[in-house]
């Protein structure tokens, strides 16, 4: 009840303003005079500040209170991807993750919340019956999601994910009958709170594979926190294509790779093989039978499978007479091309002595064309050779995942990934006839290469005498928007006489976005006029797309057709 003394009352306002000497009083009447005034000042903490002996107050408050406003109320959510939950500390924040609420501030405590799936584009539209504030909450500190036109609030809560990630509440005032759209694209969503929430999912939103380049043989949600990997490719005797990929990420076992079969030249593929023992594997075919080589997880064994029916089924490499070929060390490798060369196969790996990159030693592996590639007896090592910090003034950051090239006059070469300031380094380790010495020369091997920090694969081509390569050179364009190792948004065809001068012959595929696009890691092969890809694809899906670059979500399958006639004009740019 309000006080009545120095209080008039306007006809038709339902509301009561402060006579002239109210302010006056204020300061010795009992609090349990002015309840509207004090819930003012519990609502908006603007007001928190403010004294009822200060006239300022009483004229703000009584605007304040005279004027219709918008309030909490029951918000109607309509979309898909999300169910309707109670919202209080220890409750599930995510229909996908074991992640619960923190912290939740007593204001919104037994309020109802919209659950979504983490790293899952919802769609939700929420309606009021009356005007009334929406509030929303979200990760500030996740890119993705636009909160334009929303106010900022001072309350916070999080999730128990390992950062212990916290959420902003916005808020926003809508009309009775008005739809709002609730902003959606980070990891955590635009998650709607109120203290009546109503509604029903139509269902989770469906991934749109219309906008991925080429032709899709695997996908992966970024949701599930495992991403593809180390992507391969070849061809059968009968035109038949089998692809592979593992499958990595902090979800993952880190040993699964799968594989996969098409019929009509990579319109269509269906899975044949999920592999338990393998990774960082690559295929290639010999005498007529397929091979799967790699390791048996990450930093594991070197080992290598056999199939006689296309990738169905496959030995298990137990010993050194089925298949284990290398054990006691961290082994390191990706789909690397295999090299067919004076009656031996050549296959590069590293091993790894301490840190990623730095301390890996590269050699490579050799065996008689003629030979059974099961058996570890038959397989050469080279010595193992590592890289110093000191190469490139300092700059070296270690190499990794060489190609075995054999050069003009007749020579091996390991081609090496190097991680450089620059990204556009490569390094070329000498191998001796019999494969058994590698060597390498800081100050003749390192040879300029567009892309060079990221995997890339190189192969001869005897029609047109050049080595080729699709690799992921940083474009003007792009120089300074991410680390030269991340850009990867721009797949480049590239052609060299010698393996010394790279020269960009047109760009195959091109993306705007740097932070979240790659095409990457690709393993390519000639068919006739045209080369045939299997690229690891971080790439838009409508849930999101992939969360960065590095972390693809998809395998796809891409040709290149008519590769040695294409010039910088003939780029491609989605």
């Amino acid at each position: 009840m309000i006080a009545k003394t120095g209080k008039t009352r306007k006809k038709g306002t339902g509301c009561f303003f402060a006579g002239k000497n109210a302010c006056k009083t204020r300061a010795k009447t009992s609090s349990r005079h002015f309840p509207v005034l004090d819930a003012i000042k519990a609502a908006c903490p603007l007001f928190s500040g403010f004294s009822r002996s200060r006239p300022l107050f009483c004229l703000v408050a009584a605007a304040i209170v005279c004027l219709p406003a918008a309030a909490d109320g029951a918000v109607d959510v309509q979309g898909t991807g999300f169910s309707i939950a109670k919202l209080d500390d220890g409750v599930a924040a995510y229909s996908n993750r074991k992640y619960t609420w923190m912290d939740v501030p007593a204001k919104f405590k037994g309020w109802s919340f919209t659950r979504l799936g983490g790293g899952v584009r919802s769609t939700l539209t929420a309606t009021t019956g009356t005007d009334a504030l929406v509030y929303i909450a979200t990760a500030i500190s996740q890119k993705g999601i636009d909160t334009t036109g929303w106010t900022k609030s001072q309350w916070t809560f999080r999730y128990s994910d390992r950062a212990r990630t916290a959420v902003t509440v916005f808020t926003k005032t809508l009309k009775a009958g008005e739809k709002l759209t609730i902003p959606q694209g980070n990891w955590t969503g635009g998650i709607v709170i109120a203290p009546v929430l109503t509604g029903k999912s139509a269902g989770l939103v469906k991934p749109d594979h219309s906008k991925t380049p080429g032709a899709v043989i695997d996908y992966i949600p970024a949701a599930t926190r495992t991403y593809v990997g180390s992507p391969s490719i070849a061809i059968l005797g009968c035109g038949t294509y089998v692809a592979s990929h593992d499958i990595f990420g902090a979800r993952s076992k880190q040993r699964i790779t799968r594989v996969f079969r098409s019929g009509d030249k990579g319109k269509t593929w269906r899975r044949q093989a999920e592999i338990d023992g393998a990774w960082w594997s690559g295929l290639f075919t010999c005498k007529g039978d397929l091979y799967l080589m790699g390791v048996s997880k990450s930093y594991g064994n070197v080992v290598i499978r056999r199939s006689k029916d296309g990738g169905k089924t496959w030995t298990t490499p137990k010993d050194g007479q089925t298949g284990l070929l290398l054990t006691g060390s961290r082994y390191h490798t990706s789909s690397m091309p295999l090299l067919v060369h004076k009656g031996r196969i050549w296959r590069t790996m590293e091993d790894n002595t301490g840190r990623w990159g730095r301390d890996f030693r590269s050699f490579i592996m050799s065996a008689p064309l003629d030979a059974d590639l099961l058996k570890a007896a038959n397989w050469t090592t080279s010595n193992r050779l590592a890289s110093s910090a000191k190469w490139m003034g300092g700059r070296f950051g270690g190499w990794l995942e060489g190609n075995a090239v054999a050069t003009g006059d007749g020579k091996i070469v390991n081609i090496l990934r190097v991680q450089s300031p620059g990204g556009g380094k490569a390094a070329a380790v000498s191998i001796s006839d019999d494969g058994k010495t590698a060597s390498f020369d800081p100050d003749t091997g390192l040879i300029d290469f567009p892309g060079g920090s990221k995997k890339f694969n190189i192969r001869f081509d005897a029609k047109t005498k050049l080595y080729w390569s699709l690799s992921n050179p940083v474009l003007d364009r792009y120089r300074g928007k991410t680390k030269p190792e991340r850009t990867r948004n721009v797949l480049a065809l590239m052609s060299s006489p010698d393996l010394k001068r790279w020269t960009i012959r047109s760009i195959v595929l091109e993306h705007p976005d740097a932070h979240k696009v790659g095409f990457q890691y690709v393993d390519w092969l000639f068919e006739g006029d045209d080369l045939i890809a299997a690229i690891r694809m971080a790439h838009g899906d409508a849930l999101g797309g992939a969360h960065n670059c590095h972390d693809a979500n998809y395998l796809a399958f891409y040709r290149v057709k008519n590769f040695r006639k294409l010039t910088m004009k003939d780029g491609t740019k989605q």
